[in-house]
């Protein structure tokens, strides 16, 4: 039996069917430009940073792919998901020549070649929705939420930094425990 839905996890449900509806609705052209004020304000962070999370973007998100191509001298790395029933991620370096297409639309490495974690120095984070206390909606899965406490756990120093669009800020993100905040959002206008 489907468990029931609880009040808040309606009313996440509502606020990603909404932001996705915005989001979708953008030109590339709006994308690309976003995207680079974006990076832009993002710039500052990666200076000191070798090994870089970030993920494939997709339907509109944040083309931060393009850092890969501005900052050849570092590593990135991309999530995998290797269990689902545990929400468990590990990281791959990111080689285009191993990408593949996952089931939820977006490219995941082919390589079960992992690396710890705690290499991270950022892990730039998606969502549908952040607020000014940096808290997020992600898709619905907490799988980003289960691996963000795993590389706490293991690397203190690592930063938390999430991307997005500005209209994707809204006032307050319904949390529930499990959620972790961030310790930066960056959006095209702002840095939180």
């Amino acid at each position: 039996m489907k468990k029931q839905k609880t009040d808040l996890q309606i009313k996440k449900d509502e606020i990603r069917k909404q932001i996705l509806e915005k989001r979708s609705n953008l030109s590339l052209e709006e994308v690309d430009k976003k995207s680079e004020l974006i990076i832009e304000n993002l710039t500052p962070y990666l200076k000191n940073a070798q090994n870089i999370m970030i993920f494939t973007d997709m339907k509109n998100e944040v083309r931060i792919t393009k850092l890969i191509e501005l900052y050849p001298e570092k590593n990135f790395f991309i999530s995998k998901i290797v269990n689902s029933k545990n929400r468990e991620m590990k990281i791959n370096k990111y080689n285009e020549n191993e990408l593949v297409l996952h089931k939820f639309g977006y490219y995941e490495s082919s390589s079960d070649d992992f690396y710890d974690e705690k290499i991270l120095d950022i892990v730039i984070v998606p969502a549908l929705a952040f607020d000014s206390s940096k808290n997020r909606i992600g898709f619905g899965g907490g799988y980003y939420d289960t691996f963000l406490n795993k590389v706490r756990e293991k690397n203190k120093n690592t930063l938390f930094i999430g991307v997005c669009y500005d209209f994707q800020m809204i006032e307050e993100v319904p949390i529930e425990g499990h959620d972790i905040t961030l310790d930066l959002v960056i959006n095209e206008s702002e840095v939180l």
